[in-house]
């Protein structure tokens, strides 16, 4: 069993279509049997995440629902408000890489959005890992204030903060890492040595990254079979509140 918690779906410039053949047939091909999937491009936010959720309803058992926003904008709020009432939405990404903006300036929109998300029990994935844009200890501005809430902290916090973001997770009770984009041998090695088993989830980072090499660095990592499982499916699960269905599965 393989929850890949970071992917998003290819989408086409000039037809303006969403390639969702190549995102289930990657799913295919490399044994996931659920996706967290986010659209990062399209005619507008609001229009992005409508289109996951009509995706997660046509392809319930294999998708899951990650809503995206734009913190910058003035409709941030009321954005957060309805989308996040959908069913399908399950997490909620922000990517302050892709929208440019310093995370622990943006308090007057992000806090309402973290509140609902709180309320709602959404979870709350946080784009780090290149440049000072994209730093994890500007997410604890966040994740200190609200402690009710998991962030997931893609990357391993990228090769520009990872080892850094290893002893904040261990630190952080309500902070997790996913294993995505990340590829250097030594923070990984470091991170599956120092974390405990339920900080971690795998991510593949597709397409912007292939979901065979993200799968194949686990091949000489020397993983616990106990590792193995938290890292693919048991911690997604839990977080997701999908261990009954998983075990009716397995």
């Amino acid at each position: 069993m393989i929850i890949d918690f970071q992917a998003y779906i290819r989408r086409d410039f000039k037809t303006k279509e969403y390639d969702v053949a190549e995102l289930l047939r990657d799913m295919e091909e490399n044994q996931i049997q659920k996706r967290v999937v986010t659209a990062l491009e399209g005619r507008s936010i609001q229009a992005q995440n409508d289109f996951i959720v009509k995706l997660v309803q046509d392809y319930p058992r294999q998708l899951i629902g990650c809503a995206i926003l734009n913190p910058k904008e003035d409709s941030c709020p009321a954005e957060a408000a309805r989308i996040l009432a959908a069913p399908e939405i399950k997490v909620l990404e922000f990517h302050s890489l892709e929208h440019g903006y310093r995370p622990e300036k943006l308090q007057f929109h992000i806090d309402p959005v973290l509140e609902i998300c709180q309320e709602r029990g959404i979870l709350v994935k946080v784009f780090t890992g290149q440049g000072f844009y994209t730093m994890p200890e500007q997410w604890m501005f966040y994740s200190k204030r609200f402690p009710n809430l998991t962030f997931i902290i893609e990357h391993f916090g990228g090769s520009d903060f990872s080892y850094g973001t290893i002893d904040l997770v261990k630190s952080h009770e309500n902070l997790m890492v996913t294993t995505s984009y990340e590829t250097e041998m030594q923070p990984l090695k470091m991170a599956f040595g120092k974390l405990p088993e339920e900080k971690y989830l795998f991510g593949s980072n597709y397409p912007l990254n292939f979901t065979d090499l993200a799968l194949m660095k686990y091949n000489i990592l020397n993983l616990s079979q106990s590792q193995k499982e938290h890292l693919f499916y048991k911690n997604a699960s839990r977080i997701l509140k999908l261990i009954e269905e998983l075990e009716n599965k397995l």
